[in-house]
């Protein structure tokens, strides 16, 4: 089977590589092709290209790939690549779009509304719509969802525990938390509105809390929330370091206690699945996609983002019980794995991806 892949970026964060191109790696035979240049090394076994950032080198890109292979499946990831694609294959490819799956993998309340006429359009021409959680899936205008009711469906997102383990035989020591830290907390994710770092900073600005807290991503915001985190008082201590490789954020929830994503607005995020593998505690917003997830009640708390007080609690809570949260990580272990594994995920796609062989195009 031949896939073409189409995204925006191919970096550490990026689901589309991480998730399903690794996951597919030695079943499908892959090109990757993203907007942006590549920040990792590639794995032999997956074809990259990238359009260098222009519009135009990823149209021609495009364009030239459609017009070398005979591909049997193309996934789209984007609205945007998928109007990319729309424009290669006109007029005398459209054909192709009997074999094109389109994947969401957000919350439609969370896009701008220029990304929702783009995603709207790559949708109604795809063959099959994939919609990251059922929780995404219900974020869908009813409109536009019973347009669609004939090729769209819920793909629940997995994670890859196999890497995950491979990367835990790896940790031999705690390197990137102070060992002395009382507690160490994580919070992963785009340093924009929608992530809402700003809402934990807030609430740590007016208590005391001992421990540590390092924040993994970049973005718009990251100047802001680094200098609002000199008003935060002692004894916590406050790190940015950026965005790493998805290795290195593993090995950063395996090393924390406690992992807090006060988010607005998600599709189904990865992160918190291995955060749960990992056994951190989660102290979670209260969205519908992580209310979807629904971790073990002994091992999470959910709060409402504008509730300043159960923020408060929450983290009171944490302090008054960091040496039995420490002790439990095997359960919330046990149930990312049941629940949210990659295996059953590339399953699904699988299907889609054979239901296409048989097309004529």
């Amino acid at each position: 089977m031949k896939l073409l892949r189409l995204a925006n970026t191919l970096n550490s964060t990026s689901a589309p590589y991480n998730q399903f191109s690794l996951g597919l790696k030695k079943v499908v035979d892959q090109t990757f092709c993203s907007l942006f240049d590549h920040d990792v090394v590639i794995d032999r076994d997956i074809k990259a290209f990238h359009g260098k950032g222009s519009l135009v080198t990823m149209l021609k890109l495009v364009r030239a790939l459609v017009r070398k292979h005979d591909y049997d499946v193309v996934h789209i990831h984007s609205g945007l690549t998928g109007i990319l694609f729309i424009i290669a294959i006109f007029p005398f490819r459209l054909s192709l779009l009997k074999k094109t799956v389109f994947t969401l993998h957000n919350s439609w309340n969370v896009l701008t509304p220029r990304n929702r006429l783009l995603n709207f359009i790559a949708m109604f021409a795809s063959k099959k719509v994939c919609i990251c959680s059922q929780s995404s899936l219900n974020s869908i205008p009813r409109l536009i969802s019973y347009l669609f009711k004939n090729k769209i469906q819920a793909v629940v997102n997995g994670f890859d525990n196999y890497r995950m383990d491979k990367v835990e035989k790896e940790i031999t020591s705690t390197t990137h938390f102070d060992k002395k830290s009382k507690i160490k907390m994580v919070y992963i994710g785009a340093m924009n509105n929608t992530k809402n770092q700003i809402a934990l900073l807030e609430v740590l600005k007016e208590m005391r809390m001992e421990g540590e807290l390092i924040f993994l991503g970049d973005g718009q915001n990251k100047n802001f929330l680094s200098s609002f985190s000199e008003k935060v008082p002692g004894p916590i201590k406050i790190k940015f370091s950026g965005r790493v490789s998805r290795n290195t954020a593993i090995k950063h929830m395996f090393e924390a206690d406690i992992f807090i994503s006060l988010s607005k607005g998600e599709g189904l995020p990865i992160a918190v699945l291995e955060a749960m593998y990992a056994g951190c505690f989660l102290i979670l917003s209260k969205i519908p996609p992580h209310k979807e997830i629904s971790p073990p009640l002994k091992r999470c708390l959910f709060v409402k983002t504008a509730n300043t007080n159960e923020i408060v609690q929450a983290l009171e809570y944490v302090e008054d019980n960091i040496e039995m949260l420490k002790g439990n990580r095997i359960v919330s272990k046990e149930y990312a794995i049941n629940k949210f594994s990659l295996n059953s995920m590339l399953v699904n796609y699988l299907k889609i991806y054979n239901s296409f062989l048989a097309l004529k195009v």
